[in-house]
């Protein structure tokens, strides 16, 4: 069964530079191309997921293996081993049960992935707030006399601001890697669903 490779937000290989992303959107700090939205067909070789919400919904024989698969550090391994367990219980309606498994995995996956990324952009609009305020009271060390109690004084300021700029600078990668992980991990999942589909 073929499926089509995942369009994935983060660069496995397609990396652009963050200036170039920031073009296209200006609370998007990351060098990985931003995508904002998945659809099931770039990622899913089975039958189309549209309507399937109330089946799956209702059928609480998927909920075990659903929040099993998609709890945030789960094993891949025992991932597909649940997924194997589940698909063997299964009988003639197999293909359906498996494509509702599949929808609820995306639907869940998918909405922690938009949440992940507006948390990125939460993130970038703190960095701009920060360096406008370091910006700020640059200004305003300039207008003051250089060896005045208060010039020391914000300059101390601006230089914690900065530290904390740095720190947060540093954890950008982490943040950025958020979306991608999820993203992988449904790519995972939804090639270990289709290859039990008859």
């Amino acid at each position: 069964m073929f499926v089509r490779p995942i369009i994935i937000i983060a660069g496995l290989a397609l990396a652009v530079p963050a200036a170039a992303a920031a073009d296209q959107d200006p609370d998007w700090p990351c060098v990985q191309i931003l995508v904002p939205t998945l659809s099931p067909g770039q990622i899913w070789a089975g039958d189309p997921i549209e309507g399937m919400e109330p089946v799956w919904r209702d059928l609480p024989v998927l909920q075990p293996v659903l929040q099993r698969v998609t709890e945030r550090f789960s094993d891949p391994e025992k991932d597909e081993e649940a997924i194997e367990r589940f698909a063997g219980t299964l009988g003639a309606d197999r293909n359906t049960v498996l494509t509702a498994l599949f929808a609820a995995v995306f639907d869940r996956l998918n909405r922690e992935r938009g949440e992940a990324i507006e948390a990125v952009r939460r993130y970038a609009r703190g960095q701009r707030a920060m360096l406008d305020r370091i910006a700020e009271g640059l200004g305003r060390v300039d207008r003051l006399a250089p060896d005045s109690p208060e010039a020391a004084a914000l300059r101390e300021e601006i230089a914690w601001q900065r530290r904390i700029l740095d720190e947060r600078r540093r954890y950008l990668g982490a943040v950025c890697d958020q979306p991608v992980r999820l993203e992988q991990k449904l790519g995972r999942l939804a090639r270990a669903i289709a290859a039990h589909l008859d």
